[in-house]
């Protein structure tokens, strides 16, 4: 079932399987398939999966099975058929050849749930797996990995096909397959790893600017913990030292106090500006006047 793509540089012709849409030729230049959507007259949306398929809605799934497999031979693009047909036969099988999805079909009548919104698929061919996925996943759908050895050594550990294809409407929600080009699962591991390394990255600044902010918060209220607390001895001393003075001196006890009281609070007040010194742009404004 494979599409034959001509290179427009040196003329050869490439064989693609579905649904892998993106090769590179020999001599250099990358190729990508222009995928084919389904249309609305063959949406499975639009008509009896059964009825695309050829079969009677108590067939089994082997004779699912054998009636997608001839319908595909029969509408396939290079045997003469129509690719929008082609297509719908393959959507049809994707949804009856899942037991779940082809209970939920027959009890509803539809593919998917009534009052589900289409919406175009993202091209994400020739791009990593995890730009691929967070692609599919803002969009709205569900997408499941496939791995295919890489066609080229330009290609491996990106995406080399897709289905639907690229501006295709699908039901939002529904699977996207996504597949990517590498020998095993070290391709997705590597893409994941360079990913949590970069959200790892961005938490660690994050996790140390708070721990600053923390650390600064502390040491601020420390700072005035201790001030109030020498405040509060400060004055605690003048009025002691101002009631035994008063006892036999008043007029003495209450000076005492009232300087006693005055000096706290110079005190604290250089303490303040201390803490806070003026911008020295403010200094510099004010001599330039």
């Amino acid at each position: 079932m494979a599409t034959g793509i001509r290179c427009p540089s040196c003329g050869d012709v490439h064989q693609l399987a579905p649904p892998i849409l993106l090769t590179v030729c020999s001599c250099g230049e990358k190729l990508r398939h222009p995928g084919h959507h389904v249309s609305a007259s063959h949406s499975p949306q639009g008509a009896d999966l059964y009825e695309v398929l050829g079969v009677d809605r108590s067939a089994s799934t082997d004779e699912l099975r054998a009636a997608y497999r001839q319908r595909a031979r029969e509408t396939h693009p290079d045997a003469g058929g129509a690719p929008d047909e082609f297509q719908a036969v393959q959507a049809a099988w994707e949804v009856l050849g899942d037991e779940e999805r082809r209970r939920r079909y027959d009890r509803s009548g539809t593919t998917h749930r009534t009052g589900a919104q289409s919406r175009s698929v993202p091209d994400i061919l020739d791009v990593s797996v995890i730009v691929a996925v967070r692609r599919l996943v803002s969009a709205g759908f569900a997408p499941r990995l496939m791995l295919v050895p890489p066609p080229h050594d330009h290609l491996a550990g990106v995406v080399v096909g897709q289905s639907p294809a690229p501006g295709g409407q699908h039901v939002v929600g529904a699977m996207v397959d996504v597949v990517i080009a590498g020998s095993d699962a070290g391709v997705i591991l590597t893409g994941v790893k360079r990913d949590a390394q970069r959200v790892g990255e961005d938490l660690k600044e994050s996790a140390v600017a708070s721990a600053a902010s923390a650390v600064r918060g502390v040491q601020t209220f420390t700072k005035w913990l201790l001030r109030l607390i020498a405040i509060v001895v400060a004055m605690a001393v003048v009025i002691a030292i101002s009631i035994i003075v008063g006892v036999y001196r008043p007029l003495v006890g209450l000076t005492i106090l009232l300087l006693g009281s005055a000096i706290v609070v110079l005190w604290v007040q250089r303490s303040s500006k201390r803490d806070h010194p003026r911008h020295p742009d403010a200094g510099t404004s004010l001599r330039v006047r």
